[in-house]
């Protein structure tokens, strides 16, 4: 370390409890450099930036941090924020019930002349509209709704707007592309490139390799809560890097479910989705030159999956990827039309409740607002769901809980997922993966007829991804029709036998998994080129250019 350094951390220590996060982490980064940090999750990664941006105090942690050359000890993150440093965290840090206009400038309102100190309302909508125009994002988000309607990936870029307006020196960004499409993926890299040229400092965190060796100069590799490296990036492969963050290789075919390659490829399908339409009231699109308000979420999708199956849906944001699986989880707020059957059976999906019933559980994209409760511990969320027996559904709902095999089952799975926590732990105290293990680990003791994933390893490095796949094909081996909404193409060609492309609602194609690749569903799902979809009707070229802008 040297003094030409911008930002130095030396020989940080943080514990939590008896967990130690960081035992002795290095990191240092130079001005006008983007620094990559890399780990798995629990590796310390995110700890050591709430170090940095004053989230941790400094009575809370042993070590040194330095700021171009200056000792710091900040004690809240507005200390940290006067010592030029923005952050954007992984999990969204905004405040849902306020406009998006009012988080952008949340801490630096405006304030009105009143002795009241009135926040002035005009002027943090203006402001906002101007911030969202300087980053080219006006036309996307509207400053005066709550941010808590948008989608994530539209959050995202909120959260990410917010950090670069406050011209920081430092800029910190934790897995800041895990929602955004592929258009403000490239949007952002471009405006990294001008701070880095205008001399700002970024740690830039992802567990997406190709977007680590695109963007930065020089990666440091954490493991255990130590700082195994820094090396060059352009010398660097990425398996070298993989290496260091696991501590040996990792391989990379994939793990394909292979039920269908045995008798259940011939069995009733285990997921029948007949026109399903849900409703979504007046969004105004454009399509085609022809002016008309869209009324759909979902329209008439008719799909399949078979037991041991694995069915992709892609599509940009908007197109109806999550208004699909939430509404098959009994989520659909506006309601809808059309039928689903499980196993044979028509079933009614008019809440979580009758959805689980009928044998389908989710596991959703925003994993601590709706696949973890937070406050209880990892025990407790491991056997959340209803049992299957008829007895033991009768003990509980007379309140009679077997207290000794519910810590057994939650030391079990602990054990097999692998997941770095404490029974008893709160499951908020979890790194970003190893709480993707929980959520998924709940449904493993009674495996659903049907699995429903939405982005499933958003946030997740490549060691716990490994793990994840490999307990979808083990669901997938034992008979479960596993339906996968992402937006990672490499992912979905890895795990998918069939994808299916959704556009403004509809599906526009149906494409082998083993035989396409990313530029065929890019196109398609762009309205780049023109489609037939197999096995269901033609489909026009008349779709919105509005919403395809971006491969979302």
């Amino acid at each position: 370390m040297t003094e030409a350094l911008a930002l130095e951390l030396v020989a940080i220590e943080k514990s939590f409890g008896g967990v130690h996060a960081l035992r002795g982490a290095d990191l240092g980064a130079r001005p006008g450099e983007i620094l990559g940090l890399c780990g798995e999750n629990g590796a310390g990664k995110s700890t050591i930036l709430k170090v940095l941006s004053g989230v941790h105090p400094a009575t809370s942690y042993k070590g040194t941090v330095r700021v171009r050359g200056r000792e710091q000890r900040f004690m809240t993150t507005r200390d940290a924020e006067h010592a030029g440093i923005a952050i954007v965290h992984q999990e969204l840090m905004l405040v849902p019930e306020l406009s998006v206009g009012a988080n952008l400038v949340l801490g630096r309102e405006n304030k009105g002349g009143s002795l009241l100190g009135n926040i002035d309302d005009d002027a943090i909508e203006a402001t906002a509209r101007k911030l969202l125009a300087k980053f080219g994002v006006e036309g996307d988000i509207d400053p005066l709704v709550p941010v808590g309607t948008l989608g994530i990936g539209l959050q995202q870029v909120v959260e990410i707007v917010r950090a670069l307006s406050q011209d920081a020196k430092i800029l910190i960004l934790d897995e800041p592309t895990a929602a955004l499409t592929g258009k403000e993926t490239d949007r952002l890299m471009e405006w990294l490139r001008g701070l880095r040229e205008g001399g700002t400092t970024c740690i830039y965190v992802s567990h997406r390799m190709d977007e680590i060796f695109t963007i930065c100069d020089r990666i440091t590799v954490l493991r255990d809560g130590k700082t195994v490296g820094t090396v060059p990036a352009k010398p660097t492969s990425p398996d070298e890097v993989v290496s260091m963050m696991v501590g040996h290789a990792v391989g990379g075919k994939g793990v394909r479910a292979t039920a269908l390659e045995g008798a259940r490829a011939e069995a009733q399908h285990e997921l029948v989705v007949n026109e399903l339409t849900v409703r979504l009231p007046g969004i105004a699109i454009e399509s085609g030159g022809d002016d008309r308000v869209r009324t759909d979420a979902v329209h008439e999708i008719s799909l399949t999956v078979r037991p041991g199956e694995v069915v992709a849906v892609c599509g940009a944001m908007g197109s109806g990827r999550t208004a699909l699986l939430s509404t098959l989880f009994g989520c659909a707020e506006h309601g809808f039309t059309g039928s689903v059957r499980v196993s044979g059976k028509e079933v009614v999906l008019r809440s979580p409740r009758d959805a689980i019933a009928a044998g389908i559980a989710l596991i959703p994209e925003d994993r601590k607002g709706r696949g973890l409760v937070l406050g209880m511990s990892v025990s407790d969320n491991l056997t959340l769901p209803p049992p299957k027996s008829r007895v033991a559904r009768t003990l509980e709902w007379l309140g009679i809980v077997d207290e000794e095999e519910e810590e057994l089952l939650a030391a079990r799975r602990i054990k097999e997922l692998r997941i770095r926590g404490a029974a008893n732990a709160e499951v908020a105290t979890l790194s970003g993966g190893n709480q993707q293990k929980v959520v998924i680990g709940k449904w493993l003791e009674d495996p659903p007829a049907v699995l429903l994933l939405d982005e499933p390893t958003r946030g997740v490095d490549v060691g716990a991804r490994e793990e994840i796949y490999g307990l979808l094909a083990e669901l997938g081996n034992k008979g479960t029709a596993i339906l996968l909404a992402s937006s990672d193409l490499p992912e979905v060609l890895r795990l998918a036998h069939r994808i299916l492309v959704l556009r403004h609602g509809r599906i526009v194609a149906e494409l082998d998994g083993r035989t396409s690749g990313e530029e065929d569903i890019v196109k398609i799902a762009t309205g780049a080129t023109d489609v037939v979809k197999t096995e269901v009707t033609a489909i026009t070229n008349s779709a919105s250019t509005r919403l395809e802008q971006a491969w979302q």
